[in-house]
């Protein structure tokens, strides 16, 4: 289930006291936006409301910068990201493009001296992704990952709830995501007016293979590997977000994946349908994710204990606790009264054992953008590392490509997090 911040419902009282929200910066941090499309427009919005000023928008639709123009009036625009990055008045850069343009518009946002807001999954390839940690630390300027879950208060709590004990020794995870509609599969309309006048098509191609004018690929770039990193890339990294953040990993050891394009032929070269298996060495991690068929649509991270499991959702996180308790009947039926007796004396039938107790439950009272927000420009004024800092962004990024680089080579992949090299 989704959750919008106008429409957010506000949770218990109990749920208020768990978190308190980071304060918004005593000056106005003045950011600069480049991508103004689906997700763009809804950061505009919320880093207004997280304390920043938006001093300039650029965009390659010119219907995008209309649309900033009517949340953010007044607001500045242009279809040339460079003129964000060299204003001097802009604090940092807010990156929302398609994937393949992130990590230069970022790299060269921090060689200008600004900090950096980049949408998930950080960049397009692993080995931009570890250019943008070596730059990170030769400019001391500061990334912070758009996915966001570091700072939902749902994801804190399982936290808490896990490193407190509450189910135990952690074996297996399991990540489902479901979208049943083409608008999950990022079917999305297109403008009217789009066309070579109102887009920027050959500045979005960038160092992308040279093709005629797309307006589909323009707008659906995620079903696209040239643009896109496909369901792991837009997806897989929310969920593993809350894998490293609550199991305190950066990297998985392996990666195998499987998948296709069931449904939605036609139109895209990523799967609709991508599953993949990680080994984390302690423990597994499952992520199923199905953009072609499912009744349900929603994502959810299950933390699978032997005394528990914590079922984590975007609004919600729920505890069910159980004690094992064993019952020997079916194995021992087949042996001899003699046999059965002697064992039913050693080990008399447990009483008073709830196998499953009820569960418990904590709604969330944010959505979470915000929250991140506010830790950034916190950060940028103590200049301490963001919550979803680049080394984190780099584990979570690895781990997608790694399930994209596993399904469309059909082999298992292997990382070396010493070396951070891939292996196969």
């Amino acid at each position: 289930m989704d959750v919008t911040r106008r429409s957010f419902v506000q949770g218990s009282v109990a749920g208020m006291l768990a978190s308190t929200a980071p304060a918004a910066p005593q000056t106005p941090v003045t950011v600069g936006v480049v991508g103004a499309g689906i997700r763009g427009i809804w950061l505009i919005g919320t880093a207004r409301d997280a304390g920043a000023k938006i001093a300039m928008v650029a965009d390659l639709y010119d219907g995008h910068l209309r649309r900033a123009q009517e949340v953010e009036p007044g607001v500045a625009v242009t279809r040339d990201y460079k003129e964000v990055i060299q204003r001097s008045d802009i604090q940092a850069v807010i990156v929302a493009t398609a994937d393949h343009w992130h990590s230069q518009i970022a790299i060269e946002a921090m060689r200008a001296g600004k900090d950096v807001y980049v949408e998930k999954p950080m960049t397009h390839t692993i080995p931009q992704a570890l250019e943008m940690v070596k730059v990170s630390k030769e400019t001391g300027r500061l990334v912070q990952v758009g996915s966001q879950a570091v700072s939902m208060q749902t994801t804190n709590k399982a936290k808490e709830w896990i490193e407190a004990g509450r189910i135990g020794n952690i074996f297996m995870v399991q990540c489902t995501i479901y979208r049943p509609n083409a608008v999950g599969a990022w079917r999305y309309p297109v403008p009217y007016d789009a066309s070579p006048k109102t887009i920027d098509w050959d500045r979005f191609l960038g160092n992308a293979p040279k093709r005629p004018f797309d307006a589909e690929r323009f707008f659906h770039f995620r079903n696209f590997w040239d643009y896109g990193t496909g369901i792991a890339g837009d997806e897989y990294v929310h969920l593993l977000t809350r894998v490293h953040h609550c199991l305190k990993v950066r990297f998985p050891l392996s990666a195998y994946a499987q998948g296709g394009i069931y449904k939605w032929k036609g139109d895209r070269d990523v799967p609709d349908i991508h599953n993949t298996l990680y080994d984390y060495g302690k423990f597994q991690v499952q992520v199923n994710a199905n953009l072609a068929s499912n009744w349900d649509g929603g994502e959810y991270v299950r933390f699978m204990g032997d005394l528990g499991t914590i079922e984590l959702q975007k609004p919600v996180v729920k505890l069910f606790p159980y004690q094992p308790r064993e019952s020997y009947s079916y194995p021992t039926d087949s042996w001899p009264k003699d046999q059965r007796d002697r064992f039913a004396k050693e080990h008399p039938p447990e009483r008073g054992r709830q196998e499953r107790s009820a569960p418990e439950q904590f709604e969330q009272t944010r959505e979470g953008t915000e929250d991140h927000f506010r830790n950034l420009f916190q950060c940028m004024q103590t200049r301490e590392q963001p919550s979803e800092n680049v080394e984190f962004g780099l584990g979570t990024s690895v781990a997608c490509h790694m399930a994209n680089l596993s399904y469309r080579e059909k082999k298992r992949y292997f990382w070396d997090g010493d070396r951070l090299q891939l292996r196969t």
